[in-house]
């Protein structure tokens, strides 16, 4: 908890210490999902200070600790963190394997799921990198569309907000600009 207030508060460094020094005892007192969890929040720490690689390395770890524990939600989340790593360094052939794998984890399509939203969206952009706009297109508005029916409207304006990059469809930009006007007003 106190990683994550010193990381919203811009206290990087600190926060890196902290975690550090928390992965490092899990890791001797044989807690593997606490040391996934650890490495999991270093990472975004790791990411505030443009360490890509490292941020995925860390995270890459955290997988392999909740497979060793069979833990499918930490592997999942690891999963969804080291997509988005990857994306972020612009490696689309490992963002989209990473962000394919962690949605074929455990189907949750039809439900509310932020997670399924944010990797679909790191598919996306994947396959944009990768060259394949049309299937880009599908997999954003797919995210848009699932983010707008769980009421998720930071997830909308994100996904709607990347599809307008490449599309100037009059109605694209009119479920933006409802998701902006939603999410503005709810604050």
């Amino acid at each position: 908890m106190l990683d994550w207030v010193l990381i919203e508060e811009g206290r990087i460094e600190e926060a890196l210490t902290h975690l550090r020094a928390a992965s490092a005892l899990a890791s001797r007192t044989g807690a593997p999902v606490a040391e996934a969890n650890a490495l999991l929040v270093l990472a975004m720490a790791q990411v505030a200070l443009a360490s890509l690689d490292e941020a995925a390395r860390g995270c890459e770890r955290a997988v392999e600790l909740a497979r060793k524990a069979d833990d499918r939600t930490i592997e999942r989340l690891a999963l969804q963190h080291l997509a988005r790593h990857w994306a972020d360094a612009w490696k689309w052939r490992e963002a989209l394997d990473t962000a394919t794998e962690a949605l074929a984890f455990d189907d949750r399509s039809g439900t509310v799921d932020v997670r399924r939203t944010l990797l679909l969206m790191v598919r996306g952009e994947a396959l944009l990198g990768l060259g394949n706009k049309a299937e880009r297109i599908e997999q954003l508005d797919l995210a848009a569309r699932e983010a707008e029916s769980s009421g998720y409207e930071d997830g909308a304006v994100r996904a709607l907000g990347v599809l307008l990059e490449v599309s100037a469809d009059a109605g694209l930009q009119a479920r933006y600009d409802s998701a902006v006007m939603r999410l503005t007003t709810r604050t």
